[in-house]
C-alpha cells in the first residue's frame, strides 16, 4: 500500500527535477532517461505519464538546439546527435499524444495538446527528411530507414490528419523509394513491403522496387504473394529479366512445363527480338523432350545473339538426345539397308552436336564439367581418336 501511495509523489519528484534540468540545460540525456523510465512504470498516473513524455521531448529539443547553435557559430558539432534528437522528439510526442487519447479515470478523453504538438513537430519535419538523407548518403541504412519511415508515417498520424501529406507532400514517394532501398540493403522484407506501393509513385526504378518486393515475399516464404508479384513484374516490366527468369524457374521446378512454355510463347509474341525468351523456350522444350523443336529454337536465338553460349549448349544437348533416341530405335540387322541408313542418321546427330558443344568449350574453357562428358560421347561415336583421347583424359581427371 505504501508503494502505491508513494508512486505519484515520486513521479512529481522526477518531473520537478526534469524541469530544473531543462531550465539549467544540464544532464539532458540522463534526465530524459529518468523521465522515460518513469513514464512506463506501473502505477504512474496518466497525467504524469503524458508530462514525462512531453518533458523528455523537450530534453531532445534542447539537445538539438545545442548542436544547432554550434553549427550556427561554425563550431564542431555532432551531426548524429543533432538528427537523433529530432527522431526522439517525434517518438516522445507521439507517445504523449497516444496516452492523451486514452480515457481518464472519469472515462473522458481530454487531448488538449494535439494542436500544440502538431505545430511543435512541424518545425522539425524538414530536418527529419534531411536526417534521413544524411544517414542514407553515408550508407547507414538502418538509421536512414528509421528516419524515412518516421517522415512517411507522419502522413497517417492523427496529429497531422488535416495536413493531408499524402496528397500535398510530393517528397513522400521519393522518401518511400529510398526507404525501400534502405530496407533491401539491411534484409528488412517487412520494410520493403510496407513502402513499396508508395515507392513506385516516385517514378524512378520502379522495376527495382517490384524486384525487391518479390524478394521480400520470397524471404517471408509467402509463395502466393511471391508468384503474384512476379506475374505483375513480368506484365509491367517485361525487359527486366528478374521476373521472367524466376517465374520460369519456379514453373520448371514445380513441373508446370506446358504453362511455362505458354508464358514464353506469349513473351515471344510481344517481343520476338529478345534472345533470352528464345533460349528459355529451348530449355523447356528440352525438358519436354521436344529435341528437334529445341534445336530450331536455339538456332533462332543464336541468329539474334551469336555469343549466347547457353543456346549453343542446349542445341548440343538436344542433338545428343536425338542421337541416343536414334541409336535405341536403329535397325541392327546385318545386311539390312536400313541399318546403314540409321547409322548415318546417328552420325549426323553427333556431327550436329559437335560444333555447338565445341563452341561451349571455347567460350567456357574452365567449365569442364559442362562440356567434357558431351564431347567425350561425340568424339567416341565419330571415331575421332586424337580428340577422344584428350577428352578421355579430361573426363578421368574430373
Amino acid at each position: 500500500m505504501l508503494a502505491f501511495i508513494t508512486l505519484p509523489v515520486f513521479s512529481a519528484s522526477v518531473i520537478r527535477q526534469a524541469k530544473e534540468a531543462l531550465k539549467k540545460k544540464q544532464n539532458l540525456e540522463q534526465t530524459a532517461k529518468s523521465l522515460l523510465e518513469e513514464a512506463i512504470k506501473p502505477g504512474t498516473p496518466q497525467k504524469d505519464r503524458i508530462e514525462c513524455y512531453q518533458l523528455a521531448a523537450e530534453c531532445a529539443q534542447r539537445i538539438n538546439d545545442a548542436e544547432n547553435m554550434k553549427l550556427y557559430l561554425k563550431q564542431a558539432y555532432d551531426t548524429t546527435k543533432f538528427f537523433n534528437a529530432i527522431a526522439d522528439i517525434y517518438d516522445r510526442v507521439y507517445k504523449a499524444d497516444s496516452i492523451s487519447e486514452m480515457p481518464d479515470e472519469k472515462g473522458k478523453i481530454q487531448n488538449s495538446n494535439r494542436k500544440r504538438n502538431r505545430e511543435y513537430l512541424l518545425d522539425y519535419r524538414t530536418n527529419l527528411l534531411a536526417g534521413a538523407n544524411w544517414f542514407y548518403r553515408r550508407n547507414q541504412y538502418p538509421k536512414a530507414y528509421q528516419f524515412f519511415g518516421t517522415y512517411i508515417d507522419a502522413a497517417s498520424h492523427p496529429i497531422f490528419e488535416k495536413d493531408q501529406f499524402l496528397q500535398n507532400d510530393t517528397m513522400i514517394p521519393m522518401a518511400a523509394y529510398l526507404a525501400v532501398v534502405s530496407a533491401q540493403a539491411t534484409n528488412n522484407p517487412d520494410g520493403i513491403i510496407k513502402y513499396a506501393k508508395l515507392a513506385k509513385q516516385a517514378g524512378m526504378k520502379s522495376h527495382l522496387v517490384q524486384e525487391y518486393l518479390a524478394k521480400a515475399w520470397e524471404a517471408k516464404k509467402d509463395t502466393a504473394q511471391w508468384e503474384e508479384t512476379l506475374w505483375q513484374g513480368l506484365s509491367n516490366y517485361p525487359f527486366h529479366s528478374y521476373f521472367f527468369t524466376n517465374l520460369l524457374d519456379h514453373m520448371v521446378l514445380t513441373g508446370h512445363l506446358e504453362q511455362g512454355l505458354a508464358v514464353v510463347d506469349s513473351m515471344i509474341h510481344l517481343h520476338d527480338d529478345q534472345p533470352l525468351y528464345w533460349y528459355a523456350k529451348s530449355l523447356i522444350q528440352l525438358k519436354l523432350q521436344r529435341d528437334s523443336d529445341a534445336i530450331k529454337t536455339c538456332d533462332a536465338c543464336i541468329a539474334m545473339d551469336s555469343t549466347f553460349t547457353d543456346a549453343y549448349y542446349n542445341k548440343g544437348i538436344a542433338a545428343l538426345n536425338l542421337a541416343v533416341i536414334a541409336t535405341e530405335n536403329a535397325c541392327t540387322e546385318i545386311g539390312n539397308p536400313q541399318t546403314a541408313k540409321d547409322l548415318e542418321t546417328i552420325r549426323g546427330y553427333y556431327l550436329l552436336a559437335k560444333e555447338p558443344m565445341e563452341r561451349v568449350r571455347r567460350d567456357q574453357p574452365e567449365n569442364k564439367e559442362r562440356w567434357a562428358a558431351p564431347l567425350y560421347r561425340i568424339y567416341l561415336n565419330l571415331n575421332m581418336g586424337k580428340e577422344f583421347e584428350e577428352m578421355e583424359e579430361i573426363v578421368n581427371s574430373q
